[in-house]
């Protein structure tokens, strides 16, 4: 049984069309379930999944927005506890294609160690344009999406790209029997890097993280350009937080200098576009929650198969965020980064 996992906040512009697509999929419908989760929406997306006569359908109201971590994670249980075998991700912004679940799910069976598979996931506004083919990860913790603007038809991650470091929460199956043994998404992150987090987790224990490329969804995405603190203080705090729960103790001294180079860097941005108490902030809450994080981080250290070079052999040396542009991340940061990492990546 498939179970599919819609987190809902906002969301009525989109709906319509993702349950059209839900409706016509190529998969046999009994073995599908739906179930979305409203996070209090307040633009009419409550109503119109109330008034959905699907037979497969269930809806999961909530009291208030939970972040994505929590939300889907009260979604991911319900399933685990009613027998779910597969469970996809799927955000509200996502259209999708006919095939797209079976593709899904056949890639599963092509090896047993398969715990988590990304469709190829294209923009909805241009549907030779990808938004990712998997996602990256650089070894000071920043994430971005691989392929991101590059032509179906011109990409070389598209021939040469299987095994993905990690995937997209926007869109994405994890098998039942995985979650079992590695667990959900970690709420903490609240937003950000929670399925980084997840992949890791899997990787650690053994497990494979695939992008099937003939499973297609299009995602209605738009880079925010205006200014959000909140954001801001997610993504800093949240990197963090990865890498001192995943990375052993001499992986975490081997790139102390550079994190505090970069960290230098990061206090300059915040002075300069306003959040600087982000950047205070996301510091004071490693510092309010490290006997948490010690805790998390002792159970994955004691869980682990791998040691840190095989987790760390796709992560870059370079950040390369497609949306933005700095030169001085291009010209001083990025070379440096590289040449640390060429130098580190052979102790640890």
């Amino acid at each position: 049984m498939v179970y599919l996992i819609i987190l809902v906040w906002n969301g009525l512009k989109y709906l319509p069309r993702l349950f059209h697509d839900l409706e016509n999929l190529a998969y046999p419908p009994e073995k599908i379930k739906i179930i979305a989760l409203d996070s209090n929406s307040t633009d009419g997306s409550r109503e119109f999944l109330e008034k959905l006569n699907l037979p497969n359908f269930s809806l999961i109201e909530l009291e208030k927005n939970f972040g994505f971590a929590l939300g889907n994670n009260i979604g991911m249980q319900y399933a685990l506890a009613h027998g779910a075998d597969y469970l996809v991700l799927l955000n509200q912004d996502i259209s999708v294609e006919q095939n797209f679940l079976t593709e899904l799910v056949d890639k599963t069976k092509t090896d047993p160690k398969i715990g988590v598979v990304q469709p190829l996931i294209l923009y909805y506004q241009n549907h030779q344009e990808i938004n990712s083919c998997g996602n990256e990860l650089h070894y000071l913790g920043y994430g971005w999406t691989n392929g991101n603007h590059q032509k179906i038809n011109n990409s070389p991650q598209l021939t040469s790209l299987e095994d993905i470091t990690y995937a997209s929460g926007a869109a994405v199956l994890y098998t039942a029997s995985m979650l079992k043994k590695i667990g959900l998404f970690d709420k903490k992150y609240f937003s950000y890097h929670e399925d980084s987090d997840l992949c890791l987790r899997a990787r650690l224990q053994g497990y494979k993280i695939v992008l099937a490329t003939k499973s297609v969804v299009y995602h209605d995405y738009h880079f925010p350009t205006q200014k959000n603190p909140q954001r801001y203080f997610w993504m800093e705090k949240n990197r963090l937080y990865l890498i001192l729960k995943f990375y052993q103790w001499k992986t975490l001294f081997l790139i102390l200098l550079m994190e505090l180079i970069m960290s230098f860097g990061q206090l300059l941005f915040s002075l300069k576009n306003g959040y600087f108490w982000q950047f205070i902030k996301s510091r004071l809450w490693l510092l309010w929650h490290w006997f948490e994080i010690m805790t998390e981080r002792k159970i994955i250290q004691a869980q682990r198969q791998i040691g840190d070079k095989e987790l760390l052999k796709n992560f870059q040396a370079e950040i390369r965020f497609q949306e933005t542009k700095n030169f001085l991340l291009d010209k001083i940061g990025n070379p440096l980064m590289k040449w640390y990492w060429q130098i580190i990546k052979k102790l640890i």
